[in-house]
């Protein structure tokens, strides 16, 4: 077994979710192989090492020029792109929301939609869909009695000064040998952005999202959200609601404590203005 990882090891040296190596074992990127009196499948080391130097290439690129990825409001062509080169390769077919209607998601708050674009290639490499939402579409949603494909573009609301709500629609990197530094990237922008909106007066309480996939447990999970009750089994999974609570002093969430921090800075900051 020497030339050969099992799938466990694969995975460990590439850093990938098991749903991306699967794929490019599906795709045929990573060859399958299973040897005679073994029903496991095992995967050529030479073929694993090859694209474990090919992902720290890239990775290199990507220090050694870390202004390549921007975090932007989408046009309708780079909402498209993210539709068909990020969101088709991870969501089922039916739970995809049209560029256009999104789009119009845009008009009720401006900031509702992000994406993660490679300047260099000029492609959209991932994408996040946060905002405040209708209290009343808010709580069917977190009832599950709707998801998000049932929303109107009416139930987004602005950011305004004050205390919000908000309400994560979707987040999504692009699967690849560097998915997990896009997610990562994403995830540091998107803190980036709400600690900007706090700037302006805009305080985040509460986020919420519900979960339709295991990939979306397991970033809730990771990211410290609180599950809430309840849960719904649709075709392909099973919905479960979640919670991060932005005020959590004792949360494990480096999220959490990294916006309280600043939130507490900003305070001090305010107090020695007033004085």
């Amino acid at each position: 077994m020497k030339a050969y990882y099992r799938a466990e090891e694969a995975m460990k040296k590439l850093d990938l979710p098991k749903s991306t190596f699967h794929q490019y074992v599906r795709e045929g990127r990573i060859p399958k192989i299973i040897l005679p009196l073994r029903t496991h499948a095992v995967y050529p080391k030479k073929e694993i090492d090859r694209l474990v130097q090919e992902k720290a290439q890239i990775l290199t690129e990507y220090e050694e020029e870390p202004e390549r990825l921007t975090f932007i409001v989408p046009n309708l062509e780079e909402l498209r792109q993210l539709i068909d080169d990020v969101d088709r390769l991870v969501f089922h077919e039916e739970t995809l929301i049209m560029p256009e209607e999104q789009q119009k998601w845009l008009l009720h708050n401006p900031q509702a939609i992000h994406i993660l674009k490679d300047t260099e290639t000029n492609s959209v490499v991932g994408g996040i869909t946060i905002s405040p939402l209708r209290h009343d579409a808010l709580e069917m949603l977190l009832n599950l009695e709707i998801d998000e494909t049932q929303l109107k573009p009416e139930d987004f609301q602005p950011y305004i000064a004050g205390s919000q709500d908000c309400y994560v629609i979707g987040i999504v990197a692009k699967p690849g040998l560097v998915e997990r530094y896009y997610a990562s990237r994403l995830l540091h922008a998107a803190l980036a952005y709400l600690i900007e909106l706090l700037e302006h007066g805009v305080v985040i309480n509460r986020i919420y999202t519900v979960a339709g996939t295991e990939d979306g447990d397991r970033i809730a999970n990771g990211l410290h959200f609180l599950k809430l009750p309840g849960e719904k089994q649709q075709d392909h999974e099973c919905r479960h609601p979640y919670v991060l609570d932005l005020n959590a002093k004792n949360s494990k969430s480096k999220l959490v404590s990294k916006y309280l921090k600043y939130k507490r800075n900003r305070e001090r900051r305010q107090k020695r203005h007033e004085k």
